[in-house]
């Protein structure tokens, strides 16, 4: 009997380690679609592989050049595209959820390699947007992350 105690208590413990909780949406929600409508606009403006980041933020026009159309949209504080360390495509947005404002913006810290945010402190882990230190370490603030979408056709879309 004791022995099914200590299994079922082992069992217990176990699943709560292996838990990832944490805040995924501290801003406020805002739509998000950027298409990319062939390969050719891809490879311009697109990532090909690590450490390459892009921002978009239509209000600004980043990136220079980029096409925008009616039904664009870049999220809350805009969209940071990256490709993480085996080369997955990820896309979150750039506000800082712990400070929850348009304007304060997570920023790729090439040296380090993390997203950092200059106004709290806080850094983030570029494949999965997770807090690795700061305030969003201590609340488990998690950046937003969006979906990527590839086509067969070599349109890419990036959406919410």
């Amino acid at each position: 009997m004791k022995c099914v105690k200590y299994i079922c208590a082992l069992i217990a413990v176990l699943l709560l380690m292996g838990c990832e909780y944490g805040e995924y949406d501290r801003i406020p929600p805002a739509a998000v679609r950027i298409e990319f409508g062939n390969a050719a606009v891809w490879n311009v403006y697109g990532v090909a592989a690590y450490p390459d980041h892009r921002e978009f933020i239509k209000e600004e026009n980043k990136p220079r050049g980029f096409t925008y159309i009616a039904n664009s949209y870049t999220g809350y504080g805009g969209v940071l595209l990256l490709c993480d360390p085996v080369n997955v495509v990820r896309a979150y947005d750039l506000s800082c959820p712990v400070e929850r404002s348009s304007k304060i913006r997570v920023r790729y810290d090439d040296e380090e390699l993390v997203l950092r945010c200059d106004e709290c402190g806080s850094t983030y882990d570029i494949t999965t947007g997770s807090p690795l230190s700061g305030v969003a370490s201590e609340s488990r603030y998690f950046l937003q992350p969006y979906a990527v979408y590839f086509n067969p056709m070599g349109g890419v879309l990036i959406t919410r």
